[in-house]
């Protein structure tokens, strides 16, 4: 370790941070989001935004430049990072100087039929990861990758069956046969053996480009990759070394060489040194084992014994560049354009987006848009919450559009105590505060401070907000502003964690006017109805008897029970008699009522059904998944007599 000590350090940092990951997850934090600074994630974020200009809700800039800088390093320098960094590379080492110890650890001979037949098996993974992954806009490797699932405490977005063969494959595989991972199963390793043979790469690279370029034919990046990818393949087994590149390899001194083999023996991949004065092998990865092995001095790195360290120092600076790069440079989460292409546009930033926080929420964003008289475009940065619209200033304006990009929201922050029967109604004018999720992290630091009912948010500029409150509690405006313009709060998350958030908001006024508003009313205004029939029910028991089957749920104002509407509605919409359902608020307990065929289903059905422990859910593919209901209903709801949803109807 001491005549080799830069590689060891670097390996044995990030293995501690990985288990400062695990150890996180285990004493209840989140999981870390591990995959941040990972090239090959970075690779897959890349080619998917080259095939759609879209950048999903996982990937980041920071993985593209690691991913870039991988690409550089291997054709300039050499698989670096897998000899020095590569978790999975150190594991694979370690492993294997185990199974040698424990007389269990063999080699595989290079160009033996084994050896050539196992070497395809990481170019299929590699091509079908890209697959995946530009079908989804999702990191597919996640899934498998068994760094992944043991640096989140198998807490990450992991299928668990990948993960556990995968994981089985690195530790058995690695303790019995020299590197197992590493040849024969990592898609990391391909893309750098792909990178190694540089002019190949590069010449497929700029075909493909040409190709489209010219519209003679359209190659998809993914076949441009398995085109590569067999090629490659071929040159790993019948040549096994690259030819120009990379720049820097181990050179050894024929006149010292005495010929022991420490070298190969101490080598990681068995790599026989001894054959070559340049080793241009593509399992090197210029880890430095055998220069710190050799004790007649008769390796270097290209010749020059001052060159010793260069390859580690290499791997610090360009990591760091990495991350300097990403701070200084962004991609879009999403770029579109519609509409007539030859109109000037005019385009305006608009920062504190929150809601537009992925891929999906970015696409939501843009069909919203489309539907603005006047937008022709929209950019959208996720990792600022930042979007830019593009629109003709012929036919809107700014304000016009910034009218349309607001969503008016309320919100309930507790219910008021039955003795109270009036709230009065204070409004503010906030600035910074735009999105929806404003208000519900402005309405979590105010519901803390006791006495605040509900919030509600009206466009303004600044925007409008009333504030429901104790029609007792005094309005003292220096400490109204010392709670909106709150710096920071922590958000409670899944799993007892919680969250820090940023707040920016600014109070800029309170109006002198008061409202008032009564109780039940305040409860119906605040409560979110919703409802819905479902066509081929109704179709079918048209003209047939039916009735409403009211169940109360207190919980339904609740967002994440609100959320969960579309897959009840789901749930329920194929069962036998039921043709609708809406919510609603009966006095101050929420309700649902579910309209159903007389003649097809009873009370007594229709409470089993809602009984039923799982959810099977219908998606528009065909597909089905069973879900644990996220209802639970305490007491057996009842049937409304006619006379009942007349009157409620009036």
């Amino acid at each position: 370790m001491k005549k080799n000590s830069w590689k060891h350090v670097l390996q044995l940092g990030v293995i501690a941070l990985i288990a400062g990951f695990i150890l996180k997850v285990f004493f209840g934090g989140a999981p870390a989001n591990v995959e941040s600074y990972c090239p090959f994630g970075g690779l897959e974020s890349l080619a998917t935004y080259l095939n759609t200009e879209t950048l999903a809700c996982s990937m980041s800039v920071i993985q593209i430049t690691m991913g870039v800088m991988l690409a550089v390093c291997v054709i300039l320098f050499s698989r670096l990072f897998c000899g020095y960094v590569c978790p999975l590379g150190t594991v694979s080492e370690w492993l294997g100087k185990w199974g040698r110890k424990m007389k269990i650890n063999h080699t595989i001979p290079t160009a033996s039929v084994a050896d050539r037949a196992l070497r395809i098996v990481k170019y299929i993974l590699l091509f079908w990861i890209f697959y995946m992954t530009l079908a989804s806009s999702e990191l597919f490797c996640k899934n498998f990758d068994p760094y992944y699932a043991v640096a989140t405490g198998f807490q990450g977005e992991i299928t668990v069956w990948m993960s556990v063969i995968s994981l089985l494959l690195l530790v058995v595989g690695n303790l019995t046969i020299r590197m197992f991972w590493c040849k024969y199963i990592c898609p990391l390793g391909a893309l750098s053996i792909i990178f190694k043979f540089t002019l190949t790469f590069i010449a497929i690279l700029l075909l493909t480009v040409l190709l489209n370029y010219t519209g003679v034919v359209h190659i998809s990046v993914i076949w441009a990759l398995g085109i590569t990818s067999i090629i490659t393949y071929f040159y790993e087994i019948i040549l096994h070394k690259s030819k120009t590149f990379p720049l820097l390899n181990i050179v050894r001194d024929n006149e010292k060489c005495n010929h022991c083999g420490v070298c190969t023996k101490k080598c990681p991949h068995a790599i026989n040194l001894t054959k070559s004065k340049v080793i241009k092998d593509v399992d090197c990865t210029l880890c430095g084992e055998c220069i710190a092995s050799c004790h007649q001095q008769a390796l270097s790195v290209n010749g020059k014994t001052a060159f010793r360290w260069i390859p580690a120092v290499l791997v610090v600076v360009l990591f760091f560049f990495s991350i300097w790069t990403s701070s200084h440079w962004e991609l879009p989460t999403i770029s579109e354009r519609w509409g007539d292409t030859s109109k000037h546009l005019v385009m305006f930033e608009k920062e504190g987006m929150r809601t537009v926080k992925c891929y999906g929420s970015s696409k939501a964003f843009s069909a919203k848009m489309q539907h603005v008289p006047g937008v022709y475009g929209v950019t959208t940065y996720v990792n600022r919450f930042a979007v830019q619209v593009y629109y003709d200033p012929q036919e809107t304006t700014q304000e016009e559009v910034e009218k349309a990009m607001f969503t008016p929201t309320k919100r309930k922050l507790e219910t008021p105590p039955a003795e109270i029967d009036k709230l009065k109604i204070i409004t503010l004018g906030v600035e910074n505060l735009f999105d929806r999720m404003d208000i519900v992290y402005l309405g979590n630091i105010i519901r803390s401070h006791g006495g605040f009912y509900g919030i509600v948010s009206e466009y303004d500029c600044p925007v409008r907000i009333k504030l429901y409150m104790d029609i007792n509690k005094q309005i003292d405006k220096k400490e109204l502003k010392s709670i909106v313009e709150t710096p920071e709060y922590d958000m409670p998350q899944h799993g007892g964690t919680v969250q820090k958030i940023k707040c920016d908001y600014r109070l800029i006024s309170l109006s002198e006017k008061v409202d008032t508003i009564g109780r039940l009313e305040f409860l119906q205004e605040m409560f979110p109805k919703s409802g819905t029939t479902f066509k081929q029910a109704d179709e079918t028991y048209k003209g047939k008897e039916t009735a409403v089957y009211e169940i109360e749920f207190p919980q339904l104002d609740l967002p994440m029970y609100q959320n969960m509407l579309p897959y009840f509605a789901n749930f329920i919409s194929v069962k036998p008699g039921i043709i609708g359902f809406e919510t609603a608020l009966k006095i101050d307990v929420p309700v649902i009522r579910i309209t159903y065929a007389k003649e097809a289903a009873t009370e007594e059905d229709i409470w089993n059904i809602l009984q039923e422990p799982q959810w099977t859910i219908h998606y528009s593919d065909g597909t089905t998944e069973d879900i644990n209901a996220p209802y639970s209903f305490e007491q057996p709801g009842t049937t409304l007599s006619p006379d009942s949803q007349s009157a409620e109807i009036k």
